[in-house]
């Protein structure tokens, strides 16, 4: 991506701000799982598919130290552990208000 931002392509830019994106709606759905906003559609499975990407992007390191040490730099773990603790902080985030992240009983009887 470096080589290609130096060539002057957009990619790395556009990949950037799609990440950016997807980060911007994962806070939203932990700020309406902490009750900071309105609820969000699907919010229990949201966040239970966003604590799970961000734990298996944590834990794709281990299989490669395993099978590919070489590839394996500073970048791979600090990053891995980054999200690691994402992970955990919205697991536990989740597990905490698991019991009030059920849809409230109007929207039950709308479905």
């Amino acid at each position: 991506m470096a080589r290609a931002a130096e060539r002057g392509s957009f990619t790395p830019a556009l990949v950037t701000i799609a990440i950016a994106m997807i980060l911007l709606v994962w806070a939203l759905y932990a700020f309406s799982g902490a009750g900071l906003m309105r609820r969000l559609p699907l919010l229990r499975t949201g966040l239970v598919l966003i604590t799970a990407v961000y734990l298996l992007r944590a834990f794709v390191l281990l299989p490669a130290l395993m099978l590919r040490p070489e590839l394996v730099d500073t970048f791979a773990i600090v990053s891995s552990l980054v999200v690691l603790a994402y992970g955990l902080a919205y697991a536990a985030g989740t597990w905490t208000a698991w019991t009030g992240l059920s849809a409230p009983r109007s929207e039950k009887a709308r479905a």
